[in-house]
């Protein structure tokens, strides 16, 4: 069964746009080097808000230092309500000394060491939307008071806010990764498996059970086709499952588009 996340995700943007009372709000997206995959994400983020009404612009730096500066200058201005750096950031960039520079009022990607703790400590004021995209999916279909759920990734971007959100929501998460021990049988034991490691194809049939829910966040480039981390056709057979592309990317840019309100709320302006 094919997971449905265009519609959330459609659902999603329309509150965030009706949170917003008609205020036109502005994102700035810092990008650092040539990364084309980074090029081309933020332009598409950048699209998406014009769509719905809001305002995103594209910030080029060339060093750690100007991306600081340009950072401090979007901090202080009333007219930005909301700032991300697109990563991976170049070779020598300090990357928790350039989250921590974001106002957190104003991290829209809660990478933010303060939203961070928020986390930890159980309130999720601003979270990572990834991770967040996750959850609102799988709170879409089930209830996940008392799931057992594997994740594959360990990363501070998905796999352990994530397991700090389903904390939060009383299910039991194990986050796995690649000195994990028998990681079919654990996989094989749980209701639910987020499966994040760049790799196409690494979640295969056999190691999911019947009715299991598999949430691929995995994006690859296999014969000029996307696909995800999961072998999508053959688990599509025997237990829910989320497409690549279409599913959790297109959750996480309206949890973008939801936490640019957010920000704005934060600071006073809706």
């Amino acid at each position: 069964m094919i997971i449905n996340c265009q519609n959330l995700a459609e659902k999603i943007k329309e509150k965030a746009v009706e949170d917003a009372h008609g205020e036109k709000l502005v994102l700035h997206a810092i990008l650092a080097g040539d990364d084309e995959a980074s090029i081309v994400y933020a332009k598409s983020k950048i699209k998406v808000l014009r769509e719905l009404g809001f305002e995103g612009k594209i910030d080029r730096v060339s060093s750690e230092e100007e991306m600081l500066k340009k950072i401090e200058e979007l901090n202080a201005r009333d007219d930005v309500h909301g700032i991300m750096v697109e990563f991976p950031l170049p070779k020598g960039y300090d990357a928790i000394k350039v989250r921590s520079a974001i106002s957190p009022l104003k991290d829209v990607d809660g990478m933010n060491p303060v939203n961070y703790g928020y986390l930890l400590m159980g309130d999720e004021i601003m979270t990572p939307n990834t991770p967040r995209a996750v959850i609102k999916i799988l709170e879409s279909i089930t209830e996940l008071k008392g799931k057992d759920v594997v994740i594959i990734n360990r990363t501070p971007v998905v796999g352990k806010p994530l397991a700090m959100m389903l904390l939060n929501r009383h299910a039991t998460p194990t986050v796995c990764h690649s000195k994990t021990k028998n990681l079919k049988e654990k996989t094989k034991n749980a209701d639910i498996v987020v499966v994040a490691v760049g790799h196409a194809n690494f979640l295969t049939a056999d190691m999911v059970r019947d009715d299991t829910i598999v949430i691929d966040v995995g994006i690859n480039v296999v014969d000029g086709k996307l696909r995800g981390d999961a072998d999508f056709e053959e688990i599509e057979k025997k237990a829910k499952i989320t497409p690549v592309p279409g599913g959790v990317g297109a959750v996480t840019t309206a949890c973008m588009v939801e936490n640019l309100v957010k920000a704005a709320k934060l600071q006073g302006i809706i």
